[in-house]
């Protein structure tokens, strides 16, 4: 057993030596502080949430890399279930992850001894550092020895960089850290634009180029697919298609405040969240927003300030952008045409709104759901109709049309974006939507856009195949479900129903991830041809014709994309 390691059924790693023994773990100095520290700790029990799922996975992915790295011709299926402890032994996870080797601020610890230097490994998904005080060279050793090194998030960092933290929050198996300072830089990092970046949680990868960050993201999409299934490693993932505005494109923003004993109210901040703090960052502009947006942002904060006085507690602004006749005689924005059309913004959320994608429109309560970049909805829209519009070539077989795709059904459909942008290619499209008021938009936008084939239909999405009585075999089927995915139900009814194509679109890539591995574990989904051994064949099997990823929102972690499943025959 390593020397300083206490046998409680996990093999956890002794941390580097360091010349500063209260960050080094050695010495009676550091029994006394760790003495101390343990007995605070006890105040708040450290537990396993649904919070650490993301940190968790990209801590067993770094390892299980780091441990591929090292090992000649060995693929993703040979690396070990777990690291530290025996796969599916609880009490030995816990026993290690409920233990941090190292003080942290909220647990009582001085803030002088919390600071330490780590090697930045990797980046989570949302745009998090994974680092621990092992530099590459002994991470690889450890992992090798089956150790299990102890891990901080940092925010703001990129991989291959040092930096001095300061840890702050024990988690399960890992300890969340403010940036001190980047010592050894990654040749990636540029200086970001925006004077609030480093403390305001709303964008986290401004201190990367454009074309980097888009990398970064087809990555992320790349990982995801591999840690739900190690044979979805092996699919190609596409360039992700980039934002036309990296800055200036969002058309809603959300500032709001708090009101806090003994602030007046000219000082009470109005912006967004400091970065793992529940405290508002006063933002005067924020230079993500469309050139309208940000006029009316000032506007959002000056009203707010004049009637401060009168708020008994905080309150969430909205900023939205919305497009209004050039002229106001010419008629309302139902009636007038696109190329008509100029900017405005709106403070109201009980307002309507209307979005311009090509040349149709949409109108919607500012305070519901829309896609927040404008300028990449053509595009993202555009990929959808291409898609489905080459498949239906693709698979129409004789003369007489048969094969091609005559039907479309929306699920989750929202405000009939993708229903409506593609009606004209199909002989009727059916739309899903569980919300009475998404349903009232979406019937009204396919009437304002002349879109006389869409049939709209209230109702749960995972019971829609119910309604449907069109030929799977000439249906396409469009999902883009929240961001937390579908569920197992509505996925085994739609394999049981067996479109021809399905699209499935997500804002959650690790849900949509899991989603297919459902699939893939019900036989629906074949790898290189080969299927999940199971006792019952499924209806219908498909295979994974292209993952394309879209930037929506540069300069944050966020990306959609878009999957493209065909049927076997």
């Amino acid at each position: 057993m390593p020397e300083n390691t206490v046998d409680t059924g996990t093999k956890r790693a002794v941390s580097p030596p360091s010349a500063d023994s209260r960050s080094a773990g050695s010495g009676p100095e550091q029994k006394r502080t760790k003495s101390q520290h343990n007995r605070l700790a006890k105040k708040r029990r450290v537990r396993k949430t649904d919070a650490d799922g993301t940190v968790l996975e990209a801590i067993e992915l770094l390892l299980r890399d780091t441990w591929l790295g090292s090992q000649d011709g060995a693929d993703c299926l040979d690396a070990p279930a777990a690291f530290g402890w025996s796969a599916g032994d609880q009490q030995a996870e816990a026993a290690f992850c409920r233990e941090p080797p190292v003080p942290a601020k909220l647990a009582g610890a001085d803030e002088s001894e919390c600071e330490l230097d780590v090697y930045v490994h990797e980046v989570t998904e949302r745009g998090v550092g994974i680092a621990t005080r092992e530099a590459p060279e002994q991470l690889r050793e450890l992992v090798m020895q089956g150790l299990r090194p102890w891990v901080f998030t940092v925010p703001f960092t990129l991989k291959g960089e040092r930096a001095r933290i300061r840890s702050v929050r024990h988690e399960w198996g890992y300890t969340q850290a403010d940036l001190i300072g980047v010592t050894d830089k990654s040749l990636l990092r540029i200086e970001a634009p925006c004077k609030y970046f480093g403390q305001c949680s709303g964008c986290q990868l401004q201190h990367v180029e454009y074309k980097d960050q888009l990398e970064f993201k087809r990555q992320v999409v790349e990982r995801a697919f591999a840690h739900a299934n190690p044979r979805f490693g092996k699919l190609p993932v596409l360039p992700v298609s980039q934002s036309p505005l990296p800055y200036g494109y969002r058309t809603k923003l959300t500032p709001h405040f708090d009101i806090r004993k003994n602030v007046q109210p000219k000082d009470v901040a109005i912006g967004f969240n400091i970065v793992g703090q529940r405290r508002v960052l006063d933002i005067e502009d924020c230079i993500i927003g469309t050139e309208t947006v940000r006029r009316g942002f000032g506007q959002a904060r000056k009203a707010a300030q004049d009637k401060m006085s009168s708020y008994k507690r905080g309150a969430t602004l909205l900023v939205r952008e919305t497009n209004i006749p050039k002229d106001t005689l010419a008629g309302t924005v139902v009636d007038v045409p696109v190329a008509e059309l100029v900017k405005d913004y709106t403070l109201d959320p009980k307002s309507w709104v209307t979005d311009v994608v090509d040349d149709l429109k949409f109108r919607y309560p500012a305070s519901s759901f829309f896609q927040n970049n404008a300028s990449i909805l053509p595009a993202f829209t555009g990929y959808v109709r291409e898609e489905l519009q080459k498949w239906s070539r693709e698979l129409n077989t004789g003369s007489d049309g048969a094969g091609a795709l005559r039907t479309l059904i929306d699920a989750y459909c929202g405000s009939g974006l993708f229903a409506i942008a593609c009606h004209r290619f199909f002989e009727k499209v059916v739309g899903i939507e569980i919300s009475n008021e998404s349903i009232s938009c979406a019937g009204d936008n396919a009437k304002m856009n002349g879109a006389d084939n869409i049939e709209f239909i209230l109702g749960d999405a995972a019971r829609i195949f119910e309604k449907v009585s069109s030929d799977p075999s000439g249906t396409a089927v469009i999902i883009d479900p929240p961001r937390k995915g579908s569920n197992p139900d509505f996925l085994d009814q739609l394999v049981a129903y067996g479109p021809r194509v399905i699209v499935y679109i997500a804002c959650g890539v690790p849900a949509q991830a899991r989603d297919l591995n459902h699939m893939y574990n019900r036989g629906a989904i074949a790898i290189d041809g080969q299927v999940a051994s199971g006792d019952a064949k499924p209806s219908a099997v498909y295979r994974i014709a292209a993952i394309q990823p879209f930037d929506l929102f540069p300069q944050t972690y966020h990306v959609e994309n878009i999957v493209t499943l065909v049927r076997e025959d």
